[in-house]
C-alpha cells in the first residue's frame, strides 16, 4: 500500500470515532487529549505519519493494561491504512514510568527505539522510514 495523506487522514478519522475528547482541558490547550477508556493520549497528523505526542492512564486505572490496549489499537490502525506511527518517547514528570521502562514498554510493543542523537527519544511503529541523514 502506497502511504498518503488519505492514509493519514483516514487514520485519524479512525481515532476520532473511537475517542471522547477531553472535556477538562481549557479550549485554549495546546494538546488536544483525547480519551481512550481509561487512558488518555494526543494524537496528530504530520506530513506522511501519526505522532503519538502523549500517552498517560488515570492513575485509578495504572497497571491494568490500558495504555498497551490503546498502543494496539493504534498500531491496528497504522497497518490498516499503511501509516507509520512515531512517537515522542519523553517522561513529563514523575507520577508514570520513567525514561528507560517507557523505551523498554514501547519495544515490548514492536517499536523500533530511534538511537540517533536528538534533543529527546524517538520510536517508531512499524520502524523508522527511510530518509537521508
Amino acid at each position: 500500500m502506497v502511504m498518503s495523506m488519505n492514509n493519514v487522514h483516514e487514520a485519524i478519522q479512525a481515532w476520532l470515532a473511537a475517542t471522547r475528547a477531553d472535556e477538562s482541558e481549557p479550549a485554549d490547550a495546546t494538546l488536544r487529549y483525547r480519551w481512550f477508556g481509561s487512558t488518555r493520549a494526543v494524537l496528530e497528523a504530520e506530513s506522511a505519519y501519526l505522532v503519538l505526542c502523549r500517552i498517560e492512564t488515570d492513575p485509578n486505572a495504572r497497571g491494568q493494561g490500558q495504555a498497551s490496549e490503546l498502543l494496539e489499537w493504534l498500531k491496528a490502525v497504522c497497518d490498516k491504512y499503511g501509516v507509520t506511527l512515531l512517537g515522542q518517547a519523553t517522561v513529563d514528570n514523575a507520577e508514570g514510568l520513567d525514561q528507560d521502562a517507557l523505551l523498554a514498554w514501547y519495544s515490548r510493543h514492536g517499536f523500533e527505539i530511534d538511537k540517533r542523537p536528538q534533543g529527546q527519544p524517538l520510536v517508531w511503529y512499524p520502524a523508522r522510514p527511510a530518509i537521508n541523514d
